[in-house]
């Protein structure tokens, strides 16, 4: 088997698949990585890079067997590493990284999570982030929901704007997620807002209402000795991660322990970029959290990750605008199928419809 080419797709429609006012574009692309035995590798990222995932497939990927995925993405960074400011992008190689593995399970004729070495295709699972902008009855609801037809005991809240509001909206977490579960996982998001000393004064108040699983964006991810100070000083874990696109820029994290938990992305690092970090994470004794992704594909990795924790669920968990997924979330858990590669279904009618909208 052979790479021969690819095909990459924009698409843009409303949160939901119909336009109301006030509501963004749903914006992404579409990556099927052809070859001469007919399978298609599908990966699922962000729009903008066409030029870049059509030239590196034609430089590196044309004429390769996509089964071998490590020395493949090894080729692609390397390209990246020697082009310095000219290279490719770290989220266009974690693309066609997460194609290729979608084409080595398909050629094998089982699910990813088989392929990738898993006896166990399910994840803990938690709500992603619901951003400041929700109403606090809106933020109620979802949580209620959340719990109720998921069975999720944890969830994310986006935090940084007035304090007491903040305090406010977490107790509305906690109170919503209690009906599915005695002692709910807390998870704050502050989006990288505050200076170190700021982060350190909001925490400790949250703290002293809340026990607080992790927060991410406690500060600039590059400020490495600040975050270790925000770890040192409040009871729960500084998360790193979500922001950060190659190995050169977790390390440093490692090595300076200014991290509690690892976050990865297979659509920052690849799949292969995720295994390695989860190994060198694990070398340091540091839980793996996984963030949200399309068609919530991250439950396939999570078995062969040690010290995983848990990964992001999007809202809503289970619905997509151009593709579907055979991951299902029940009782708190996201459980991979057993379709074979990464189990990423491409609506065709409805990203012909999407792709008009975007203009391609």
């Amino acid at each position: 088997m052979k790479v021969t080419g690819v095909k990459v797709t924009s698409y843009a429609c409303p949160p939901g698949g119909r336009a109301a006012a006030g509501m963004h574009a749903n914006r992404g692309c579409v990556v099927e990585l052809l070859t001469d035995s007919g399978l298609t590798g599908i990966a699922i990222g962000a729009d903008g890079a066409h030029a870049q995932i059509e030239r590196l497939v034609g430089e590196l990927l044309v004429g390769a067997d996509p089964r071998a995925t490590s020395g493949l993405w090894q080729q692609m960074t390397d390209a990246q590493a020697a082009r310095q400011n000219e290279g490719f992008a770290s989220t266009t190689i974690a693309m066609l990284d997460g194609a290729l593995w979608d084409l080595k399970a398909k050629a094998n004729d089982e699910p990813l999570w088989k392929t990738l070495g898993g006896s166990r295709p399910r994840a803990n699972a938690h709500g992603g982030g619901i951003a400041p902008t929700a109403t606090d009855y809106e933020l109620a609801d979802r949580c209620r929901m959340l719990s109720r037809d998921y069975g999720l005991r944890g969830a994310k809240l986006v935090i940084g704007g007035d304090e007491d509001r903040d305090l406010a909206r977490l107790e509305a977490m906690r109170t919503a997620l209690r009906q599915g579960t005695a002692v709910p996982t807390l998870i704050v998001d502050a989006e990288q807002r505050w200076a170190p000393e700021e982060a350190i004064r909001r925490l400790r108040a949250m703290e002293r209402q809340f026990d607080v699983a992790w927060v991410e964006g406690a500060t600039r991810s590059g400020d490495i000795p600040g975050l270790k100070q925000i770890s040192d000083a409040i009871r729960g874990a500084v998360c790193i991660g979500r922001d950060l696109g190659t190995r050169g820029e977790f390390l440093p994290h490692f090595d300076q322990r200014s991290a509690d938990v690892i976050q990865l992305d297979i659509g920052a690092v690849g799949i292969t970029g995720a295994l390695e970090l989860a190994d060198a994470a694990y070398g340091f004794e540091l839980p793996v959290t996984l963030a949200e992704a399309p068609g919530n594909i991250h439950a396939h990795l999570a078995s062969v990750m040690p010290y995983f924790m848990s990964m992001e669920v999007g809202y809503p968990a289970t619905r997509w605008p151009v593709f579907t997924s055979d991951v299902r979330i029940e009782a708190g858990w996201a459980i991979a199928g057993d379709a074979p590669g990464n189990g990423l279904t491409v609506d065709r009618e409805a990203l012909k419809r999407a792709a008009t909208r975007g203009g391609s």
